[in-house]
C-alpha cells in the first residue's frame, strides 16, 4: 500500500469554521482563507497527536472567537502560549519532521492570530 494512504482526510461535512471561512468574497483574503483551511485540514489529520490536539484546539478558540465568547485579546493569549510550547515539540522533533511541524503548528497559529481571526472578527 502506497503511504499516502495516511494523508486521506475525512471530509463528510464542513466545519462550522470552514462554512463562515467560505463566505469571504475577497480573492486575496479568500487565498489566505483556503490556505490556512489547507494547513488546518492536514493538521487536524496528522499522525502526531499533539499536532492534531492543537489543530482542534485552535479551531475550537476560533469559532468562540467568532461567537464573541472571548475576545481578541484571550484569543492572542492562547496563542501565545500554544507557541511556545509547540516550540519545545520542534525542537525535540528529528531535523527532517521539524519544517513540517513548524508548518502544520507555528505557521498555523500566525495565520489564525494575523488573518483569520481579524476577519472573524468583522464578520458581524
Amino acid at each position: 500500500m502506497p503511504s499516502d494512504d495516511k494523508t486521506k482526510h475525512k471530509k463528510t461535512r464542513k466545519s462550522e469554521l470552514d462554512s463562515a471561512l467560505d463566505q469571504v468574497g475577497d480573492e486575496s483574503v479568500a487565498a489566505a482563507t483556503k490556505e490556512f483551511q489547507d494547513l488546518l485540514a492536514q493538521a487536524k489529520g496528522d499522525t502526531t497527536e499533539l499536532i492534531r490536539q492543537n489543530a482542534e484546539e485552535l479551531e475550537q478558540r476560533l469559532l468562540l472567537l467568532k461567537e464573541h465568547k472571548i475576545d481578541k485579546e484571550d484569543f492572542d493569549y492562547f496563542v501565545e502560549n500554544q507557541k511556545r510550547d509547540l516550540r519545545v515539540f520542534i525542537d525535540s522533533q528529528p531535523a527532517q519532521a521539524q519544517e513540517r511541524a513548524e508548518k502544520l503548528t507555528l505557521q498555523l497559529l500566525g495565520m489564525a492570530a494575523t488573518k483569520i481571526a481579524p476577519l472573524l472578527l468583522a464578520m458581524i
